[in-house]
C-alpha cells in the first residue's frame, strides 16, 4: 500500500474467532458433486470493521491489504472424504466455504504429491477456478499456494493413481479475500481509480514496451494478511540472469522467510489496449511463486532510510528453471536497467499496479527532487505527475515498490514509498527511495545495500543497461590471458589492444554490449597493437570477444 503520512505505527489487527462446520450438502447434488462431501466453513469477518481498518492501513501506507488469514488445520486424514473410482485410483474432497468472499486462497504448509496425483479446485458448478495442481508445482520446501480462487464455496478434488505413493497435504491457513481481487461476478475488476492510464495505451505507452515487461503485481503473504504491491526485475552487471526482483520494504517489512514462499508474481497482467477488460481472463496466468529475501533497507519500511526490498524470485535451487520461465514466449520478461547517479532527472514515468489492477503507467514531465521519506536525509525523489495525451495518471494503494524510469534511458532511479497523489488530487506529489541511497547509504553490511548484488563484479559502474536476456556472458569463455593488455579500463574514448606478447593467431576483434550485439568489429591482420574507438559507447559494462583458430573467448571493459 502507498503510504500517505510519515507517521508509522503497528496496527493490531482484532480477528474474530474461526468457526468449523461439517455437514451433509445436499444442496449440491443437482452438480457433479457428492452430497456426502463434508464441508468446513469459516466464520466471515466483520466487513465494516476491516474497512475502518483498511482506511486507517491506507492513511499510514501500510501494505494495501485485500485479505485475512483464517487458520484451518486440514489435512486428508482429519478432514473431507476418502473414495474409491472405478478405475481403482482414490478421490478425496472437500468443500470450502467462507461465506461472502469475493476469492479464496489456500495455503499449504506441506504440499507433497506424487507421480500423476492432481489437486482441481472449482466453484459449485464444476468449474474451474485455479490451473490443475500437479506433482510439478511440489516445491523443495514443501509449501504452495492456490491464489485468488474466484468464489466464496469450493470443492478441492485430489485423484491419486492406483499404487501412486500417497500424498501429504497440510492446509494450515485460507486467506479470506474481500476485496480487488479482480472477480468479475462480484464486479470485481479495474478497480483503480479512473484516470489511471493503461500502459498500453498509444502513444504515450508506446515508448515503455521493454521496460513494462519487467514490472509485476506481487501478492504478498504477509503473517495473517495478505495484500498487494508491484515491483520490477533488475538486472546485475554480471550478467547472469539472476532473477532478482526489486520493490518496496514496507510491502513485507514484517513477512517471514516462510511467508516469501508464498508470495505470488504476476507478470503480464495487463490490457492489450487502451481499453479495459471485463474480465480478468487469461491475463493473469504467468505466475511465479516463491522468492528469497536477499537485502533490504532495514528501516521499517522507509523511517530511517529509503525503503527498498531485493528478492531473488523462487526458491534456493530452481534458479535455472525460473530464468527458463522468464525468458519463454509466454513471460517475455525484461531485466530492467538502473542508474544510481544522485543527480535530478527532468521526465520520466512510473508503471505500476494500483489496486492490484491491471499495469498502468503514470507520466511526469518536471525534475525529481531531492527530499526524505523519514529521517534520512536526501533518501527518497519527489515527483509530481503530469497529464499526458492519454490522460493523467497518479498512484494508489498496490503501487508501492514500484519503479521510477528517468525519461533520458530508461532506468529505474527509484522505488515508490508513497504520497499523496489522487485521481481527485493529480498534482500532489509522490515519493521514491533512490536507487542512489538504496546502492550503499542505508548501512554498511551487505544485506542493507543493492551494490552487491547489483554490481557483483565491482565494476565500479553507476548505471546499467536493461535486456531481455541479459545472459551473454554465459558460454562465452573469459580469459584471464597476460599476454593480452587492455587499457585504460575503464576507458573514455579509446582502448588500446596490445597483443605483442600474444601467441594467439587472432584473427577478429569485436565489442559486443551485454545483450550479445556487436557494436564494433575490426578485422586483424599482421596489427599487434590495435586502437578501438570507443566514443559512441554509452557508459557501461562491455565485453571484447577475440576470434582465433580456437574458440572465442572475451575480456570485459567499462565504458566512463
Amino acid at each position: 500500500m502507498k503510504k500517505l503520512v510519515r507517521s508509522m505505527f503497528v496496527l493490531a489487527l482484532l480477528m474474530s474467532a474461526n468457526v468449523f462446520g461439517q455437514t451433509n450438502m445436499s444442496t449440491i447434488n443437482k452438480f457433479e458433486f457428492s452430497k456426502n462431501i463434508p464441508v468446513r466453513s469459516v466464520e466471515a469477518p466483520d466487513r465494516a470493521q476491516l474497512a475502518e481498518e483498511d482506511a486507517l492501513r491506507d492513511h499510514q501506507g501500510l501494505l494495501y491489504r485485500i485479505g485475512v488469514a483464517r487458520l484451518t488445520n486440514v489435512t486428508t486424514a482429519n478432514s473431507g472424504i476418502w473414495s474409491t473410482l472405478s478405475n481403482g485410483d482414490r478421490q478425496w474432497q472437500l468443500i470450502v466455504h467462507a461465506p461472502g468472499a469475493e476469492a479464496i486462497s489456500f495455503l499449504f504448509e506441506t504440499f507433497k504429491i506424487y507421480g500423476g496425483t492432481t489437486l482441481r479446485v472449482q466453484n459449485m458448478k464444476g468449474q474451474d477456478v485455479h490451473p490443475i495442481m500437479t506433482a510439478g508445482d511440489v516445491q523443495e520446501h514443501f509449501r504452495q499456494h492456490a491464489a485468488l480462487c474466484f468464489g466464496d464455496k469450493l470443492v478441492l478434488t485430489l485423484i491419486e493413481p492406483k499404487y501412486t505413493t500417497p500424498s501429504e497435504i497440510d492446509m494450515d491457513r485460507i486467506m479470506y479475500n474481500y476485496r480487488s481481487t479482480g472477480n468479475p461476478s462480484a464486479q470485481k475488476i479495474n478497480e483503480s481509480d479512473p484516470c489511471e492510464v493503461n500502459v498500453n495505451c498509444t502513444p504515450v505507452g508506446d515508448p515503455w514496451q521493454d521496460e513494462k515487461r519487467g514490472v509485476a503485481r506481487i501478492l504478498v503473504v504477509e503473517a495473517g494478511q495478505s495484500g498487494y504491491c508491484t515491483g520490477s526485475l533488475i538486472n546485475n552487471t554480471a550478467s547472469d540472469c539472476k532473477p532478482y526482483f526489486l520493490t518496496a520494504l514496507h510491502c513485507g517489512v514484517n513477512a517471514t522467510a516462510s511467508n516469501m514462499t508464498q508470495w505470488k508474481f504476476y507478470f503480464g497482467y495487463e490490457a492489450p489496449t487502451c481499453t479495459n477488460p471485463t474480465t480478468v481472463g487469461s491475463l493473469a496466468s504467468h505466475v511465479i511463486t516463491g522468492c528469497l529475501r536477499i537485502a533490504d533497507a532495514g528501516d521499517g519500511g522507509g523511517n530511517t532510510g529509503s525503503d527498498f526490498l531485493l528478492v531473488k524470485i523462487g526458491s534456493a535451487t530452481n534458479e535455472a528453471t525460473i530464468i527458463t520461465q522468464l525468458k519463454s514466449t509466454a513471460f517475455n520478461a525484461y531485466w530492467n536497467g538502473w542508474n544510481v547517479n544522485n543527480t535530478a532527472t527532468t521526465g520520466g514515468v512510473c508503471i505500476h499496479h494500483p489496486a492490484g489492477d491491471i499495469k498502468k503507467i503514470s507520466t511526469f514531465t518536471g525534475n525529481t527532487v531531492s527530499t526524505q521519506w523519514g529521517s534520512a536525509s536526501g533518501s527518497h525523489w519527489r515527483v509530481s505527475w503530469t497529464a499526458n495525451t492519454n490522460g493523467y495518471g497518479v498512484t494508489e494503494g498496490g503501487s508501492s515498490g514500484s519503479p521510477l524510469f528517468n525519461g533520458s534511458q530508461g532506468y529505474v532511479i527509484g522505488t515508490l514509498t508513497g504520497g499523496g497523489s489522487y485521481c481527485t488530487s493529480q498534482t500532489a506529489p509522490d515519493e521514491y527511495g533512490k536507487m542512489a541511497f538504496h546502492w550503499t547509504n542505508n548501512g554498511t553490511a551487505t544485506n542493507r545495500q543493492l551494490k552487491p548484488w547489483l554490481d557483483p563484479t565491482n565494476s565500479g559502474v553507476l548505471q546499467f543497461a536493461g535486456s531481455s536476456n541479459p545472459c551473454s556472458g554465459v558460454g562465452l569463455m573469459e580469459m584471464e590471458d597476460n599476454s593480452i593488455n587492455i587499457y585504460p579500463n575503464p576507458s573514455d574514448n579509446e582502448l588500446f589492444v596490445d597483443l605483442t606478447k600474444s601467441s594467439l593467431n587472432l584473427k577478429l576483434i569485436e565489442i559486443i554490449d551485454l545483450n550479445g550485439k556487436i557494436l564494433l568489429s575490426q578485422q586483424i591482420s599482421t596489427d599487434t597493437f590495435v586502437k578501438l574507438n570507443t566514443s559512441n559507447l554509452v557508459q557501461g559494462m562491455y565485453q571484447i570477444r577475440f576470434t582465433s583458430d580456437n574458440q572465442p573467448f572475451s575480456k570485459r571493459f567499462i565504458k566512463n
